[in-house]
């Protein structure tokens, strides 16, 4: 997985010096992007450097006209990758991953009085009652509607979401 975050050519830099930048934590260059030149720092050895690229893009989010890719998809919103990698930081601790993500998201379903106790969706953030998104809910939590889910919910890109038979 590779991030990639844009931000206007005359918007101050996230301070991303640490010890881990001469380990190729990130790349730092300028191009243009047909939305003027930006500022184009791309994250690509994660998970070993995700609290960078999560502070990066924390401080990044109050940047007027900033933005990022996730393996070349736009994202709506730096606040919501943010959150959404940030879940994917806190699984790395768990040996089974995919049993994080169905835990947290039960967790979040039984504070949430979603009512869709067996509920397949792997994530909390794919859910449209769960995380209360605004989205339509789907007619059926099976695959391949968990992953219009998980397209529409910006997570797609998430390892721990592997079907089982692709485990």
């Amino acid at each position: 997985m590779d991030i990639t975050l844009y931000l206007p050519n005359e918007a101050s830099l996230p301070d991303l010096r640490s010890e881990h930048s001469s380990e190729q934590a990130f790349t730092h260059d300028v191009e243009e992007t047909g939305a003027g030149l930006h500022h184009v720092v791309n994250f690509t050895n994660l998970p070993e450097h995700i609290d960078l690229a999560l502070h990066a893009i924390g401080e990044s989010a109050r940047i007027p006209g900033a933005w990022a890719t996730v393996g070349g998809q736009r994202m709506s919103s730096l606040v919501a990758l943010w959150n959404r990698l940030d879940c994917y930081r806190q699984s790395l601790s768990w040996s089974d991953r995919a049993a994080y993500c169905q835990d947290k998201a039960a967790s979040i379903r039984s504070g949430s009085s979603c009512g869709l106790a067996f509920c397949s969706v792997p994530c909390r953030f794919s859910c449209p009652l769960c995380a209360l998104n605004g989205r339509p809910l789907a007619q059926s939590f099976g695959y391949p509607q968990t992953q219009v889910l998980a397209v529409l919910g910006e997570i797609d890109w998430c390892p721990n979401l592997a079907r089982s038979t692709e485990s």
